[in-house]
């Protein structure tokens, strides 16, 4: 702040300076007449070594002090380069607000990741600013504009003077790269809280782990879909990676711990159990009745379909060039027979959960308890968990590197500090106002003051 001060204590000394002479002059001049004053400025020491050096010594030391404080300024340019940045939208379609670059999660994050000290949050953010580059109109549509260039200065205050400028907008930048692509790229975690396994019957166990393994595999199809050839800094890939889920899905999930529990009918609450399946049971075959009878009506609708409505029918219609030409179209029938074969489908799929439920109930039935296959079937449970999430760790960290690579293609930063182009321009600037507050000055000497 101290140089802040003794800059503009300089220009306040100078331009107090100009503001005197000019005054002097201007009420002074009636005290001459127009050919003493014309004689008096054509006389006037324009180049006079003493104010030649008085001057370049002001603004040597304004020149110092400049350059401290446009060390404490610095600005960056983020672009965003995908398709729905020119409809103000963020990746996934939600609204853009550029706001965010300076918000209070991405500061302290930008805090944190460079451990800057003796500064908080509001501190900072009170220096900075963020605004479009380019801002249209609301006149008329020639004036609209959606910018898709923003501006992000920081100046330093008293409490981050300590901060280097240029540091402080690079993490910024950083920062807001790393919350655009954790909150509007691909995000994917599976449940936050670890389920209580105690509380679970076995099978349901299985089921739950099968569908969480499911899940890091949905998401990794998903990526490998979108870059199947992405390489991650290990060597892996969205298809390798998935490969690793998908075998120890079958292996631990599908063969051993659904094998463990299933064929020595380890059970928590036999008889409660017991008492579930056989009601599942009860609904199912209920859904299966009602399939079976949809499926029975679609048959006889169709049989009631004589052999001439069934064969196909060509009617006259027209291509795209305007010709006609005798083109196929659907009957009844045809919509019959989809309606029984998806509804053939339900009353397969009905009778498979029935036998997979009976399976179960057949086993636990003739099973006696044995606490040693208990414990042993809940570390394998505690393992086949830990695994899932070691994989869904591996999968995120694929997917935010595959993301970060997108967004640094998609958001470019460039930053800017210290112009050596607008230095000199604003020491050129002061030392022609300097040179002339001083020559004024001298002038001013010369005139009288009284007539």
């Amino acid at each position: 702040m101290l140089t802040a001060l003794l800059q503009k204590l300089i220009i306040l000394i100078v331009g107090v300076l100009f503001v005197s002479s000019v005054a002097i002059i201007f009420f002074r001049l009636k005290n001459v007449n127009r050919t003493e004053r014309t004689q008096i400025f054509k006389n006037a020491e324009y180049f006079n070594a003493c104010i030649i050096l008085i001057c370049f010594i002001i603004t040597l030391v304004y020149g110092i002090f400049n350059h401290f404080e446009m060390k404490k300024s610095v600005h960056a340019i983020v672009s965003l380069n995908y398709s729905e940045a020119s409809q103000a939208l963020n990746s996934n379609g939600t609204r853009y607000n550029m706001a965010e670059i300076i918000s209070d999660e991405v500061v302290e994050r930008a805090i944190k990741k460079g451990a800057l000290e003796d500064v908080t949050v509001k501190q900072l953010k009170s220096c900075l600013v963020v605004y479009p580059c380019v801002q249209g109109g609301v006149g008329d549509e020639s004036q609209y504009h959606i910018s898709t260039e923003f501006a992000v200065e920081y100046h330093a205050s008293k409490d981050t003077a300590h901060l280097d400028s240029e540091n402080v907008i690079k993490l910024i930048t950083s920062a807001y790269k790393e919350y655009y692509i954790e909150k509007y790229t691909d995000n994917f975690s599976l449940d936050a809280e670890k389920p209580d396994f105690s509380e679970m019957e076995y099978m349901d166990v299985v089921s739950y782990l099968d569908k969480e393994a499911q899940a890091v595999l949905n998401y990794l199809y998903g990526m490998a879909g979108k870059n199947p050839s992405f390489v991650t800094e290990n060597g892996s890939t969205f298809n390798s990676i998935a490969g690793k889920v998908y075998q120890f899905k079958e292996t631990q999930i599908n063969q051993n711990l659904r094998s463990l529990v299933l064929q020595n009918g380890v059970v928590r609450n036999k008889s409660n159990y017991l008492d579930r399946l056989s009601y599942q049971n009860k609904n199912i075959d209920f859904d299966r009745q009602k399939n079976y009878a949809s499926y029975r009506l679609c048959n006889e609708a169709i049989d009631m379909y004589s052999e001439e409505m069934t064969r196909i029918v060509l009617v006259p219609t027209w291509d795209q060039s305007g010709k006609y030409y005798m083109g196929r179209t659907k009957v009844g029938i045809d919509e019959l027979s989809v309606m029984a074969t998806n509804f053939s489908n339900y009353v397969a799929s009905n009778e498979k959960e029935i036998m997979d439920n009976n399976l179960i109930i057949d086993k636990i039935a003739s099973s006696s308890q044995d606490s040693q296959i208990s414990s042993s079937a809940d570390s394998l449970v505690e393992s086949i968990y830990s695994s899932i999430k070691d994989f869904e760790k591996e999968a995120i960290t694929a997917g935010r590197e595959y993301s970060r690579h997108k967004m640094n293609q998609c958001i470019a930063v460039s930053i800017y500090g210290i112009s050596l182009m607008g230095e000199l321009k604003a020491l050129i600037m002061f030392a022609a106002f300097a040179y002339l507050s001083l020559v004024l000055y001298l002038i001013s000497k010369k005139f009288p003051k009284k007539a």
